[in-house]
C-alpha cells in the first residue's frame, strides 16, 4: 500500500511547520521551483491510500493539473505484444545466459512448448485490456502492485 500525504501530513513528520516545508529560503531554489511551488493545489483530503489501482486516484490527476498530467488521457494504451513477437525478443537475450548445450536446448524447447500453451492467457489479457481496463493499461495494476508496492 502507498500512502501519499499533504504538504500538511508530510510536514508534521518532518518536524516543520506547514509554510516552512512550502516556503524554503529562496537562495536554495531554483526561479522555476520557487514558481511550480506558488502553483500547488492543496489535497482534495489529509491522505489518499493506494493498493494500486490508480484509476481510483485518477481524480487526482485533473485536480492537480498542469504541464504534467495535461496529456495524460491522450495517451495511447500499452499493445499487447503477441507471442511469437515476445518469444523472439527474448531468446536473443536468454541464449547467451545458458551454460552449456543442454541448457540452451532445454530452453529453445521450453519457449516452443510456452507459444503453444500461452493463448489463453494472449487472450484474456486482450478481453482484461478491452473490458475493465479499457480506460487504463492491461499492466498497470500488476506494474504497481508488484513493481512498485511489494
Amino acid at each position: 500500500m502507498l500512502r501519499l500525504c499533504t504538504a500538511r501530513t508530510c510536514s508534521s513528520l518532518i518536524g516543520s511547520s506547514t509554510s516552512k516545508a512550502l516556503s524554503p529560503p529562496s537562495s536554495s531554489l531554483s526561479f522555476a521551483t520557487l514558481r511550480a511551488m506558488s502553483t500547488i493545489k492543496p489535497w482534495p483530503s489529509p491522505m489518499v491510500e493506494s493498493h494500486g489501482d490508480y484509476r481510483d486516484e485518477a481524480y487526482l490527476e485533473d485536480h492537480i493539473g498542469g504541464r504534467l498530467y495535461e496529456k495524460q488521457h491522450s495517451l495511447p494504451r500499452l499493445p499487447i505484444p503477441s507471442i511469437s513477437e515476445t518469444i523472439s525478443k527474448f531468446l536473443p537475450t536468454a541464449l547467451p545466459l545458458a551454460k552449456s548445450e543442454e541448457e540452451k536446448d532445454t530452453l529453445i524447447k521450453a519457449c516452443e512448448e510456452f507459444e503453444s500453451q500461452a493463448g489463453e492467457l494472449q487472450q484474456r489479457l486482450i478481453e482484461r485490456r478491452d473490458g475493465e481496463m479499457k480506460d487504463s493499461s492491461w499492466l498497470q495494476l500488476w506494474w504497481n502492485t508488484l513493481g512498485y508496492l511489494q
